[in-house]
């Protein structure tokens, strides 16, 4: 069971937030605290991960630059309520564990705190045009999109939908009850969708959706028309520390 912090403003959002971590019995929140007490919540818990989540971006950075003081390195999954582009860059140029949307992190939390204290690095879906390039919402490089159309070629229409899913930060369970599946049988999908596209993990596997335009097509999207290509692996995710260095 991985320990988690809680860093939010307000009983509300605390109580939220570890509703989301608590749900499916994997994580434990060992402690919460306001905005501003992050050394000294790892000083008194020391936690695995711990989540922060912050109003906007520059308070995010100041909690980073923050716990660069803290007694031992801990994975930071950072929450905002609004990312841009430049913002977002600065905020990864510090290389937390992890950056979610506030908005989504209730769904995305179940599944973002594992990959985050295997030292991740974990990017929201919603985020990745980023990451791609691209500001998010601007759209994806054709040659990056013809890539990832021809990657989706080799996925049945069951692994399809499940990767759709998974791109819109979806977890297991919740891919499973959306697609009226068992909790085993999605994991069986996700393993066979890393092992066809040559990625590792659900951020290699979102940035695909993304890119190839998959996700979004349950709110009015056509299927995406994929070209046949062989995959091409991909290389394994970066290693990272939690904060600025």
């Amino acid at each position: 069971m991985i320990s988690v912090g809680v860093i939010a403003r307000g009983g509300p959002e605390r109580a939220e937030l570890r509703a989301a971590l608590e749900a499916e019995g994997r994580h434990r929140v060992s402690d919460e605290d306001e905005p501003g007490r992050e050394v000294a919540l790892v000083r008194r818990t020391s936690p695995r991960v711990l989540v922060v989540s912050q109003s906007d971006e520059d308070s995010a950075l100041t909690a980073l630059h923050r716990l660069a003081a803290a007694p031992a390195p801990v994975a930071v999954l950072l929450l905002a309520n609004r990312f841009t582009c430049g913002g977002l860059h600065r905020i990864l140029a510090c290389r937390p564990a992890g950056v979610l949307h506030r908005a989504a992190a209730a769904a995305q939390l179940p599944w973002a705190v594992p990959a985050a204290a295997a030292g991740g690095p974990v990017l929201g879906p919603e985020l990745i045009g980023v990451v791609a390039g691209n500001c998010p919402g601007a759209g994806c490089a054709p040659s990056a999109r013809d890539e990832a159309r021809a990657l989706l070629a080799a996925l049945s229409t069951r692994e399809l939908e499940v990767l759709e899913l998974v791109g819109e930060g979806l977890s297991n369970p919740q891919v499973a009850a959306a697609l009226t599946i068992s909790c085993d049988t999605a994991k069986e999908h996700l393993h066979n969708i890393y092992g066809k596209l040559g990625i590792r993990g659900r951020l290699q596997a979102a940035r695909v959706a993304w890119q190839a335009g998959l996700t979004g097509r349950r709110t009015g999207g056509g299927r995406v028309p994929p070209a046949r290509k062989d995959p091409v692996p991909a290389p394994p995710p970066r290693q990272v520390p939690a904060v600025c260095g």
